[in-house]
């Protein structure tokens, strides 16, 4: 307790320190003999958004000579001292602006201080053949502390959803399941416009569809105004909005081969004070696969068995989903927005496979036809308020945000196997069995929080709360079938009803500011977090009362000439789901069960990060170097009951791990027609701890590269070459194997751009998979799935009164630089 105090004073002390000593501006006057000051503030043409990190330049006049330089700060003010008497010009860059020169700039012992005001920037573009084209922008773009994926950029994207889009990111991995992961990490937070979602992470990617976004960000680092969830970070989906007047819109349709089919659609009208949208999906699409699995068992006297499966399978995604919005202008300084989104959401997974069970020495030899069918259908809806009042300026302002989602869904899961003869015709046998799992979900969450930002001389104040409750209940009930009676009978022992209760409550304070060109971030949140899950069946009950801290630090120093150097370190938080809690048993096939585990507890991360950017006009090079270490490790083992001739999947604490590594990445225009965005990842693994008594200490070095090429053949056409690899990695009972892919996409717009068709060619070489291989106590695993290759889809995009929301700046939905201002 004193511990906690002790935290709460050096908070309540930073803070008040930090406004006594900033409190208004002071910008002196320069003493030494012929030398002046020049000031000024940069903001968006189109928004009015303060510039922060734009880099300031001042040029002697008479022979363009480089006097000194700065960048912005959080509020888009620069400061330049010490600036000899003489006439200058200013030249004003931010990467995807066009240029801004102010000249004549005369200092002079009559004007020592120079005030240039209010300057804006604007969004580069071009006018060619009366038709005005957006500057290309580049696929992504590295912010010192974040990576911004223009979706636009991505050809091999279209008629996908966010997931694909992010297969060939820098930091980020997708296997053929479609599981993403960050820098390693599966576990990260998901945001939708700076927005919790009702959806879990992995849904939540599967479900929005790639024509709806207009950028994603990935923020390995975040400040204390996010949630602290996921060792990854964050990723933040921002999606298309419309700004200008008068009615707007874009609809999308997409088929592939191998039944795959999207639409969507997004209309916009703006008059005056109110602007309102809506617009809806649906898709249905069908992935097919094969599979391998290779399992040996090691019995105590001396005899071996084999479980030999061979297969294929169907991962299906389909839905629906409406949404629809407002924005009200109450006055020049106040803003309300509804918004409100909900629908359908599918998945599943069709296996049919063949078993072949054998002893060594040879005293059994079965044979299996199994068919392994599961589905889940969730509806949801998810409504989101929020206000935002400014006060002096546009920076000063307080923010609030009420969200209520609700989710209900259902599924089964179910699974027969057949005993067969050696051609794997199956007969009536008593080793035969069909069962499923039965399971239903009613969950809410609720969320209020508030954010403040003060702007101080050289700096920011800012300040917030919010309120998080999670409620959910999950019904289970495990059935086999009766082939006399044709009767599904339940299985009361495996069978439960869990209810899921979880409060926190946060707050967080954090300053920003410069010193000796040194800008700096530094925060601490606070979370008290109230867990309770109930099993009604067995009469047991889990339950969690913590207090934790999470402190944030970033440090950045812009130099002239597009130099830029950050240091950031975070700690934050994995709170294991409901799914990895539930103790109910649920079968994988006939000898595997999934099993969770209620006595779960977080893990922790502490994440520090060193970046370096160099920029050249449209290019770009930017460094790296990050180490994360994870305590209480949240993994799925894998244990085999000799007895029951079972294996169990199930999740554990294992003690910690460790990962270091550096990433290189480049955007490079070799000419106008070409244009290279490549990365490289090459990091340590290293996983420690006790698994079953038996110590785990396991390690290897492996790289990930990524490369995007695009071929501008003519203003309407362009062709885009994705190329990617993720290279081997260990785990606590084994090691996975590493991958390749080449996608391929030719887009060609036609009527002044108002209609655009991509077609596209996914794993060119039929090279994705997912390969891994796990021993313990007992056995030997081996596991191979592929996903069909060389999927072809063709798009379609047509614009409604030239429809662009490329003219709208990402700088107000998420805020440039170190400033997140759109998560708490």
């Amino acid at each position: 307790m004193k511990f906690k105090n002790i935290w709460a004073l050096a908070l309540i002390s930073l803070a008040g320190s930090y406004l006594y000593g900033q409190s208004g501006p002071n910008p002196g006057d320069p003493n030494p003999e012929s030398k002046g000051l020049i000031t000024g503030t940069v903001v968006e043409e189109f928004s009015e958004v303060p510039m922060e990190y734009t880099s300031i330049a001042v040029y002697r006049t008479a022979d363009s000579s480089l006097v000194t330089g700065t960048v912005t700060n959080t509020n888009g003010q620069f400061r330049l001292e010490d600036v000899p008497y003489g006439t200058y010009y200013v030249e004003i860059k931010f990467v995807g602006y066009q240029k801004s020169v102010h000249s004549p700039v005369v200092v002079s012992r009559n004007n020592r201080i120079v005030d240039l005001g209010e300057m804006t920037l604007s969004i580069s573009s071009e006018t060619l053949a009366e038709v005005e084209i957006l500057a290309d922008q580049r696929r992504v773009e590295y912010k010192i502390d974040k990576k911004v994926v223009n979706v636009s950029e991505d050809l091999s994207a279209a008629g996908g959803t966010a997931v694909d889009v992010l297969e060939n990111t820098p930091s980020v991995s997708v296997d053929i399941e479609g599981n993403v992961s960050v820098r390693g990490s599966g576990n990260f937070t998901v945001l939708i416009n700076g927005k919790p979602t009702v959806l879990d992470a992995a849904d939540a990617l599967r479900q929005i569809p790639a024509s709806t976004i207009r950028n994603i960000e990935i923020i390995t680092n975040p400040s204390v105004k996010y949630d602290p969830d996921g060792n990854g970070g964050i990723i933040n989906v921002v999606l298309k909005k419309q700004n200008e007047k008068g009615t707007t819109g874009i609809v999308n349709a997409s088929v592939g081969l191998n039944n795959k089919y999207r639409f969507d659609g997004l209309l916009n009208r703006r008059t005056g004070k109110m602007n309102y949208f809506i617009g809806g999906s649906y898709n249905d699409n069908v992935y097919e696969g094969s599979m391998i699995r290779e399992q040996t068992e090691f019995l105590d006297n001396g005899v071996e068995e084999h479980n030999d499966a061979t297969g294929n399978f169907d991962f299906i995604r389909g839905g629906y989903q409406l949404k629809a919005g407002m924005d009200y202008d109450v006055s020049p300084k106040s803003n309300l927005t509804f918004e409100a989104s909900g629908g359908q959401y599918t998945f599943g997974m069709d296996r049919s496979s063949t078993t072949h069970e054998y002893t060594v020495p040879a005293t059994n030899d079965l044979y299996f036809v199994n068919t392994n069918v599961m589905s889940r259908n969730s509806i949801y809806f998810s409504g989101n308020l929020n206000y935002t009042q400014t006060f002096d300026t546009a920076a000063h302002k307080l923010v609030a945000m009420a969200n209520f989602s609700r989710s209900t869904g259902d599924g089964t899961d179910m699974l027969e196997y057949l005993e067969a003869n050696e051609n794997f015709e199956p007969f009536k046998s008593a080793l035969s069995q069909k069962n499923r799992n039965v399971e239903t979900d009613n969950g809410m969450e609720y969320r209020l929080q508030v954010d403040y930002t003060k702007p101080l001389a050289n700096g920011k104040f800012e300040a917030g709360y919010q309120a998080r409750i999670d409620d959910e209940l999950e019904d289970n009930i495990f059935q086999v079938f009766d082939p006399d009676t044709d009767q599904w009978n339940a299985v009361d022992e495996n069978s439960s009803e869990m209810s899921f209760f979880r409060n926190i409550q946060g707050a967080y304070v954090q300053v920003a500011g410069e010193f000796r060109k040194i800008q700096y971030q530094a925060g601490m949140r606070g979370e008290y977090t109230h867990r309770l899950i109930e099993y009604e069946n067995y009469n047991t009950a889990y339950e969690i009362n913590r207090f934790d801290y999470y402190p944030t630090l970033h440090l950045a120093r812009q130099f002239i000439n597009d130099h830029q150097v950050m240091l950031s370190y975070s700690k934050r938080v994995n709170r294991p789901r409901s799914y990895f809690l539930d103790s109910v048993a649920s079968y994988i096939d006939p000898q595997t069960i999934r099993i969770g585990n209620p006595g779960l507890e977080p893990e922790y991360v502490n994440s520090f990060e060193l970046g370096y950017q160099k920029g050249w006009d449209k290019n770009l090079l930017a460094f790296e170097a990050y180490y994360r270490n994870t305590s209480n490790l949240i993994t799925r083992v894998t244990d085999y009951d000799s007895d029951a001739g079972i294996f169990y999947q199930r999740f554990t604490n294992i003690n910690e791990d460790h990962v270091a590594g550096s990433e290189v990445m480049a955007n490079w225009q070799f000419a106008k027609w070409f244009n290279l965005n490549a990365s490289t990842n090459v990091y340590y693994y290293r996983i420690m701890g006790y698994l079953n008594g038996q110590e785990v200490d396991n390690s290897n070095v492996s790289w990930n590269a990524n490369a995007n090429t695009t071929f501008t053949v003519t203003p309407t056409s362009r062709i885009q070459a994705n190329l990617g690899y993720h290279g081997p990695t260990v785990t606590a009972q084994g090691s996975a194997e590493g991958m390749y892919y080449i996608n391929l996409a030719v887009r060609q717009d036609f009527f002044k751009r108002k209609l655009s068709a991509t077609l596209q060619v996914r794993d060119l070489m039929g090279s994705m998979k997912r390969e891994f291989t796990a021993s313990g106590n007992g056995f030997t695993q081996y596991v191979l799935m592929q996903r069909e290759p060389r999927v072809v889809m063709l798009t379609l995009s047509y614009r409604i009164n030239n429809y662009r929301t490329e003219q709208r700046s990402d700088r107000q939905e998420s805020g440039g630089g170190m400033d997140m201002d759109s998560g708490f």
